[in-house]
C-alpha cells in the first residue's frame, strides 16, 4: 500500500530537515523505521484537510496531521514503538506526555507568540507556502498557538508584553531539558540501543530550538550546556537526514547546483529557485511591454485628436459661408 506514497512536509532550515514540529515529528516516524515514502517539500497546505502540513498521500488516500499518519504507519508495520521492551512501551507515552506539559507552551511561545520572534518565524513559514496564502497562512499558526499558551500557560501572548508570563516558561523548559539530559546519560537513545516516538518527540522540540536563530530564545544556550542533548540532536540530525537536511545559507553561497556538497534537498531548492527567477523575469517582461505598448498607443490617440481639433480646413469655412449667402 505504502509504494508510491509521500510524505509532504515543510522545507528545513539551519540544517534540519523541517522548520515545523509537526513535520519534523512525521519525518522521523519515517525514517526511524525506514518506511519506503517519498518526501516532498514543494506542496500547497491547503490540500490536506487540517489546512496544514503535513501529510501522506497513496494513490487518492491522504492521512493528514501526525495522528493520522502514526496512526496509518503502526497499521502497515511501520510503527516507531515496535521494538521496545513491554516496561518501556508503556514508559514512552507517559515520558511523552510530561515534556509535552513542559515544553509545548516554551515552544509556542517563544516561536510563534513572542512579538520580536514572530517576524522570524513568519519568514520561516511565508518563504514556503505559495502566494498569496503567504501573506496570511503563517499568522493562522500564531492565532493557534496564542490559544495554546492561554490554556496551558494562562496569559495571552497578544496582550501587552509585560504581562506575558514568559519566565516561568522558561525556568520549566530548563527544568525538564536538565531532567532530560539525566535521563539520556551516555546512552544512543532514551531506552537504550532502541528508538521510540519519545526519541523522535525529544529530538523534534529540542532540534527546532537549539538550532533556530531567534532575537529571543533564553533556552539554546542551556541546550548548549547539556552536551549528550547536543550530540543526540547533531547524530540523528546527521545520520538519518543527511539527504533531507536543508540550510538556505549554504545554498545560497554554493550558487551552483552542480556542488557535490549539497544535498538533494539543497539542490532542488536551487534548481526551483532559478526556474522562479526566470519564470518571474518574464513575467515582469512581458507586463512592462504590454503597459509600454499600451502607453504608446494611448499617448499616440491622445496626440492626434489634440492635432485634429486643432485643425481648420477650407471646406469647412466654405461650407459655412455658402450656408449664411
Amino acid at each position: 500500500m505504502l509504494l508510491g506514497g509521500v510524505l509532504y512536509v515543510y522545507k528545513g532550515e539551519w540544517g534540519l530537515p523541517s522548520i515545523d514540529f509537526d513535520c519534523l515529528r512525521a519525518l522521523c516516524l519515517v525514517k526511524f523505521t525506514r518506511c519506503p515514502l517519498q518526501i516532498d517539500t514543494n506542496v500547497n497546505p491547503m490540500r490536506s484537510s487540517t489546512g496544514k502540513l503535513p501529510y501522506i498521500q497513496i494513490g487518492t488516500e491522504r492521512f493528514c496531521g501526525y495522528r493520522e499518519i502514526k496512526k496509518m504507519l503502526d497499521k502497515e508495520g511501520f510503527a516507531i514503538d515496535a521494538k521496545l521492551q513491554v516496561k518501556h512501551e508503556l514508559l514512552s507515552p507517559a515520558y511523552a506526555n510530561w515534556v509535552f506539559t513542559n515544553l509545548h507552551s516554551y515552544y509556542n511561545y517563544f516561536m510563534y507568540g513572542e512579538p520580536n520572534n514572530f517576524d522570524t518565524t513568519r519568514s520561516l513559514y511565508a518563504k514556503r507556502t505559495m502566494f498569496p496564502l503567504n501573506f496570511f497562512y503563517p499568522s493562522s499558526y500564531q492565532r493557534e498557538a496564542c490559544d495554546i499558551v492561554m490554556v496551558m500557560s494562562g496569559f495571552d501572548p497578544r496582550d501587552k508584553l509585560e504581562n506575558h508570563d514568559s519566565d516561568s516558561l522558561t525556568i520549566n523548559a530548563k527544568k525538564c531539558v536538565n531532567l532530560l539530559s539525566k535521563k539520556l546519560g551516555k546512552k544512543v537513545w532514551f531506552f537504550g540501543d532502541v528508538f521510540s516516538e519519545f526519541d523522535a518527540i525529544v529530538y523534534s522540540y529540542l532540534a527546532i530550538l537549539f538550532k533556530t536563530t531567534l532575537p529571543n530564545n533564553p533556552l539554546q544556550n542551556h541546550i548548549k550546556g547539556c552536551q549528550n542533548l547536543v550530540n543526540f540532536i547533531n547524530r540523528i540530525t546527521k545520520d538519518i537526514f543527511k539527504n533531507e537536511a536543508f540550510n538556505s545559507v549554504k545554498a545560497i553561497k554554493s550558487q551552483s547546483s552542480n556542488d557535490p556538497l549539497l544535498t538533494a534537498t539543497e539542490r532542488h531548492f536551487l534548481e526551483s529557485e532559478k526556474k522562479t527567477k526566470i519564470l518571474a523575469g518574464i513575467g515582469a517582461v512581458v507586463a512592462m511591454g504590454t503597459f509600454a505598448a499600451w502607453r504608446g498607443v494611448y499617448k499616440q490617440f491622445s496626440n492626434s485628436k489634440r492635432y485634429y481639433d486643432g485643425l481648420e480646413y477650407e471646406d469647412d469655412d466654405t461650407l459655412e459661408d455658402d450656408e449664411m449667402d
